[in-house]
Formats: structure tokens, sequence, C-alpha cells
């Protein structure tokens, strides 16, 4: 049986989203990082360019490591547990058994709206399984096959076969 995310693959434009995000944190954080140069640093005045070039670097770079991402990225809900792995320079992999899972729920934010894309959460009882466990960019389709994958193996674990009794 194929992996999971070979199913149901992540869209491409989860990698433009991220991309997104992470470009408007930049520009906010060169912004910043003009005014107090402009206020705090008299002395040491750069030229208003070299923030453009800064941002264009960050840009670039920022793709590069959104595209990495994009392609070390691999879920696989397997027959005993959930495999989740992400990052590809300080890479994590997590292995959650199907008896510790307590939910499956999918959300938006707003970029995800705009991109049409959904995450797919699981949640147990820890803290971290919520930001930690998630497959995110994928299509509303496939996110809702794989809450139905996820709810099916917990529930089949618990001893319960068909339905959400």
């Amino acid at each position: 049986m194929p992996a999971t995310i070979e199913q149901y693959p992540l869209e491409k434009a989860k990698k433009i989203k991220r991309w997104l995000e992470a470009i408007i944190r930049w520009i906010i954080l060169v912004i910043l990082l003009a005014v107090f140069q402009a206020f705090v640093l008299t002395t040491l005045a750069l030229p208003v360019w070299s923030f453009a070039v800064l941002l264009l670097v960050l840009a670039v770079w920022q793709w590069v490591y959104e595209t990495k991402y994009f392609d070390a990225y691999y879920y696989d809900v397997g027959k005993d547990f959930l495999a989740i792995r992400k990052g590809w320079i300080t890479p994590r992999e997590i292995q959650m058994p199907y008896e510790k899972m307590q939910d499956v729920y999918m959300d938006q934010d707003i970029l995800d709206r705009v991109f049409g894309l959904w995450d797919v959460h699981v949640s147990t009882a820890t803290v971290m399984s919520g930001m930690e466990a998630h497959m995110d960019g994928v299509n509303r389709p496939n996110a809702e096959k794989i809450r139905e994958l996820l709810l099916q193996k917990i529930l089949s674990k618990r001893g319960k076969v068909t339905g959400y009794d």
C-alpha cells in the first residue's frame, strides 16, 4: 500500500503560502530595522536600496527553504500509528499510536482560505500534539479523506469498527 502522502498529496500552493507568510514577517523586520537605523543609528546611515537588497536575498533564501521543506515533508497513516516527518535543516519526526489519539479536526487560517488549503490536526492528551501532529497544506477533499481514515483507525483500535458511537 502506498504512503498516505502519495494518495492524498500536499498542494503546491502550500509552498507559496508559507513563503508569503515568511516574506510578510521579513518585510516587517526589515522596516523595523530601517526605522531603528534611521532614528537610532544616525552615524551608520545605510542607503535605502540596501534594505531592498536585503529583502531580495531573504526572499530567495526563503523560497529555497520552503521548496526543500515541501520536498522533505512526509506523512503516513500506517497500520499501527501515524507518522509525520517535517523539516530539512532540523528534521523532526513523530509517530503517534492510534490508541493515544483523542480527536481529529480540520482547520484553516486566513492564508489557507486564500489558497484553498486545509490542515488536519490530531490531538492527544499532551499539549504539543496539536502543534506537532498535523498535516498541513492539503485540499478539502483530501483533508476530509485523511480525517476519515484517521477516525477509522482510532475507532478500530478502540474496538469499534464502524460508526462514531
